[in-house]
């Protein structure tokens, strides 16, 4: 490579430095942000989902219908945006297993990074979609969200959850409290548990049932959101913070081409000096 080349090359080097800077420093900004909220809310996004659970469970007791059109729902929450690692991948991977083999089940994808990797894989053949403005939905846009899910008996959705800075796991959320109103029910029918569930309600059971298959549904599906938020944010920072490592390496090594090229023009032009000199002197005697 010329010296122009590799000023060219370093030049690319350091605009790609500071990219990756001002992605992480946004990434660490936004993680300071957003961290201990997530974490202070899991407790009362998992004590809201066992209440969930419970209240279906009395609702059941008191033989209240709880049927709904469709059975079960399974959500796979990506991103629309890139930069995150492969934590979009593994999401996705981990979608395609978990499901293979449920019966009776629909699937909708959310972010365009799902889409296009379904679109263009052909591994799914019918699924629904979803494309939000951005990676958080808006107050309407997760209310048309809520609309679609309240059709479904059950709803899985499958979402990315921070373990630590360096860790992002691959999981999901049953917002229908389904595995714990099952729980419930078996105790109810457990005869050592005959007068476990003795409650007067105000409003009815009915309308409670109501509040919470709306209101509750929307706030733990929320809560996923912001589960996915934290952990995207992570994992690009942890992926901002490899590539400016990367990028430091590639400068430093065209650094060192640029040094041997400019020591080796040098070199050159010395010697041709002393070949000049030589054959002046060989004329001068000749």
């Amino acid at each position: 490579m010329t010296i122009k080349e590799l000023d060219a090359a370093l030049d690319e080097g350091e605009s790609l430095k500071a990219i990756t800077q001002a992605y992480s420093e946004i990434s660490n900004l936004k993680i300071k942000k957003i961290r201990s909220a997530v974490e202070r809310n899991r407790l009362f996004f998992d004590e809201i989902s066992k209440v969930f659970g419970f209240v279906r469970a009395l609702a059941l007791k008191k033989k209240i219908g709880l049927e709904k059109p469709k059975k079960r729902l399974c959500i796979l929450q990506t991103s629309n945006y890139r930069f995150y690692g492969n934590i979009n991948t593994a999401l996705t991977n981990y979608f395609l297993g978990s499901t293979r083999e449920l019966a009776d089940v629909d699937k909708l994808i959310l972010g365009k990074a799902g889409l296009d990797f379904f679109k263009a894989s052909k591994l799914l053949p019918t699924y629904q979609q979803v494309m939000l403005k951005t990676d958080m939905p808006s107050g309407q846009e997760l209310l048309d969200l809520v609309k679609i899910c309240s059709e479904y008996n059950q709803v899985l959705v499958f979402h990315s959850k921070f373990k630590s800075l360096l860790t992002q796991q691959a999981t999901f959320t049953d917002i229908t409290a389904t595995s714990t109103f099952l729980m419930e029910s078996v105790r109810e029918q457990d005869p050592k548990n005959k007068d476990y569930l003795r409650f007067i309600f105000e409003p009815e059971l009915s309308k409670i049932l109501h509040f919470f298959d709306n209101q509750i549904l929307t706030l733990l599906l929320e809560g996923t959101f912001l589960e996915s938020e934290l952990s995207r944010t992570a994992s690009r920072f942890i992926s901002m913070d490899k590539a400016e490592t990367e990028a430091n390496k590639l400068i430093k090594q065209y650094q060192t081409l640029k040094a041997y090229a400019k020591r080796s023009l040098d070199n050159n032009t010395i010697l041709e000096n002393f070949a000049s000199m030589a054959a002046l002197r060989k004329g001068a005697h000749a």
